[in-house]
């Protein structure tokens, strides 16, 4: 086991917060990709109409659930590390 760390890394937490906001933008993109892919895709009768609600319900709510749960958790961290370097340089 390395040797113990207390604390806060602040330029990893910024680096984790970045990713974080990455991800998120990522799963925004995918988001936008399958709903553009679905809508231009020939497909018609009662199970399309329930793939399509259950997508543009249920299914694109998680993803946007996620993609705002890693930007908040970035923003999160950049606040927790910028409070870190404030108070080592105090």
């Amino acid at each position: 086991m390395a040797g113990a760390f207390w604390g806060l890394d602040v330029e990893g937490v910024r680096v984790l917060a970045t990713n974080l906001d990455q991800d998120g933008d990522q799963i925004d993109q995918i988001l936008s990709k399958l709903t553009g892919i679905l809508s231009s895709t020939q497909w018609s009768g009662p199970d399309a109409d329930k793939f399509r609600n259950d997508w543009q319900g249920a299914h694109s709510a998680a993803l946007r659930n996620v993609s705002q749960a890693l930007h908040d958790t970035a923003t999160l961290a950049r606040n927790n590390a910028s409070a870190q370097e404030q108070v080592s340089q105090s």
